[in-house]
């Protein structure tokens, strides 16, 4: 494979071609950087009008913005005509750009994939040099629906009859992912749809708690579980008629009598049972791990082509196929989510536990999955079922030694115990599915009663009325600071800085200023409490040096945006959207002015202190 383009070469055979102007999806917004950088020594100029054509654009746009008269890369934009769009750049730099290519004041923009998703920003050409995309820390290959989004940006509407697709050679491309990705069908639509503890305290506060269950079946979350369900129903009717053959012989439930005999023969009394110390989530998981399963795992995903228990400890433990043809022995417990999708395995006895042709069947399937898949509602008992003790019947209490019926349930057993368990499974999973959602709701009003929030009667307290009004992620944590009074005397900075680490969900590491002694000490509070509550909420990353950016922007009104820039190696657009969601934080908090007037007094001041500079340009 030849090595990647030179971006001016690229820029110089897309004008040759005519096949300007042209979206550039880049890997990194490192990428995009260093791709406007090499145009630096260009001279690949453009022509005086154009410039000047450009000039008065950025004009017009900096009359609006006044931030964008500062941007590095306007000598750039000027002289030759490309652009760098991604999300470490101010939101009116991108509006900047947005403008500038409707325009047609541009002939390329470099930028990362988020432009090809939710913003009308079409172009002649699109140019793919990647096959993945970088999220969080590790490079992901693009879905069918990423694809089609990027290659969806070629061809403006009135102005083109045609739209291109441009693939360029790189040393890191999959020819495999893209091809798939042109070709196939996008991904299904999965709904986000979440319960939160202000959402149970508002649709408790607007309706009594019998109506809930009737509201939460209109969601689309739960249609689509109801489908999934569906789909396992019709599965079950199946069994039933495969089942009809193993009906009721002497013991109506000879299926059962069978293997209770077979264990109590098989039964040595010198033999200690090992009782298991399992957790009710383990045993219950444990049960939906069978062949065939989809399940994911702390690295990767994989297949499961047979559970077992080992020998000695009796833990549960899975046989795993991995993508790269690998199987692997993992103990259940290291099993991250089970997914609902199960795949036809026809079982072996003997490694590699299925036979050759189902191997290379479900090896295919699982490179072929797509990257999101629908994870299984699996429902955890209260109380986990007690494990059977060692049976301590004597043979003489069954009638199978001498019953007519032994022949034919020796030789039918295992099949039928294979079909009824998987009956039991599809049962399992129909109730969880078709009860998911109430479940979760259920579990977040038995959490809001035992902190007080809600009544035994799922009535609101005093507390939960204004609890209710906290509608941002962490909800929990932050009702319940303000119930220990923790922002007692805090002044507006303090605050500010507390609600960033909160808001803020990025581990990215980087240089920042350093936290002062009242902030560190305030935080230190708030881990305690995020701790504490862990088993009812994720706690944030509550990171101080974050914490430090926005109390010094709240601290020091004197500084300027670019002051505050210099004092952290973030980028522009991160610090922007890292005091805009604080800011959020802070409007949620100043809503509480009726009885928590000082606190929202506070927030009140710390949000006229953030609106200044640039976060004045954008509502």
């Amino acid at each position: 494979m030849p090595p990647s383009i030179h971006p001016v070469d690229l820029i110089t055979a897309l004008r040759q071609k005519h096949l300007t102007p042209a979206i550039v999806f880049l890997t990194s917004r490192r990428a995009c950087d260093e791709a406007m950088e090499s145009f630096d020594v260009a001279d690949i100029v453009l022509p005086p009008a154009r410039q000047e054509v450009i000039a008065a654009a950025l004009d017009r746009v900096i009359a609006n913005y006044p931030s964008v008269a500062e941007h590095p890369l306007i000598p750039t934009v000027r002289r030759i005509g490309v652009a760098a769009h991604h999300a470490g750049h101010l939101p009116s730099w991108k509006i900047a750009i947005e403008e500038l290519m409707r325009q047609g004041c541009l002939d390329a923009v470099f930028a990362t994939t988020t432009l090809a998703a939710g913003v009308d920003f079409p172009a002649r050409t699109v140019v793919i040099t990647q096959s993945s995309i970088r999220k969080a820390r590790d490079f992901t290959d693009l879905t069918i629906g990423e694809v089609q989004q990027i290659a969806g940006r070629a061809g403006r509407r009135g102005k083109d009859q045609v739209g291109f697709a441009v693939i360029t050679p790189s040393p890191y491309i999959d020819l495999g992912v893209l091809t798939k990705g042109l070709t196939g069908h996008p991904e299904s639509i999965d709904s986000q749809f979440t319960i939160t503890y202000p959402m149970v305290l508002n649709l408790l506060k607007a309706h009594p708690h019998e109506q809930i269950h009737a509201i939460l079946a209109k969601s689309f979350a739960q249609f689509q579980l109801n489908q999934r369900a569906e789909l396992l129903e019709r599965k079950l009717d199946a069994l039933h008629v495969q089942m009809e053959p193993f009906g009721p012989r002497v013991c109506t439930d000879w299926i059962t009598q069978w293997q209770t005999f077979d264990q109590a023969r098989r039964q040595r009394p010198h033999r200690q049972q090992v009782k298991q110390q399992e957790s009710p989530e383990l045993t219950a998981r444990f049960h939906f791990m069978t062949p065939g399963r989809v399940v994911g795992l702390t690295r990767g995903r994989g297949i499961v082509l047979r559970q077992y228990r080992s020998k000695g400890q009796r833990n549960p433990m899975i046989s795993v196929l991995r993508p790269d043809g690998a199987v692997t022995e993992c103990p259940a417990a290291t099993v991250a989510e089970v997914f609902d999708r199960v795949f036809e395995c026809d079982e072996s006895s003997a490694f590699p536990w299925c036979s050759a042709a189902s191997f290379d069947e479900l090896h295919y399937q699982l490179t072929e999955l797509p990257t999101r898949l629908p994870t299984l509602p699996i429902l955890i008992p209260k109380v986990s079922e007690p494990l059977p003790d060692a049976i301590v019947q004597s043979l003489g209490d069954f009638p199978c030694p001498t019953c007519t019926s032994r022949p034919a349930c020796q030789k039918d057993v295992a099949v039928a115990s294979r079909l009824r368990q998987e009956q039991h499974r599809h049962i399992k999973s129909i109730q969880a599915l078709r009860a998911s959602l109430w479940h979760r709701f259920q579990e977040r009003v038995e959490v809001l009663q035992k902190f007080g929030y809600l009544t035994p009667s799922a009535h609101l307290t005093e507390d939960g009325e204004w609890a209710r009004l906290i509608r941002i992620d962490h909800s929990l944590l932050i009702t319940e600071l303000i119930r220990a009074e923790a922002f007692a005397g805090a002044d507006p900075a303090l605050l500010t800085g507390v609600m960033a680490s909160i808001a803020h969900d990025d581990d990215r590491p980087g240089a920042f200023p350093r936290i002062s002694t009242g902030l560190s000490s305030l935080l230190g509070q708030v881990r305690k409490l995020a701790e504490s509550l862990s088993p009812y909420e994720d706690p944030p990353l509550l990171r101080a040096d974050i914490a430090a950016v926005a109390e010094r922007w709240i601290a020091d009104p004197t500084l300027t945006w670019i002051g505050l820039c210099r004092l952290t190696t973030m980028a522009e657009g991160d610090i922007y959207r890292l005091l805009a969601r604080t800011l959020e934080f802070l409007s949620q908090i100043h809503t509480l002015h009726a009885t928590h007037p000082g606190l929202a007094d506070s927030a009140s001041k710390a949000i006229a202190l953030i609106r200044r500079g640039v976060l004045e340009e954008l509502p």
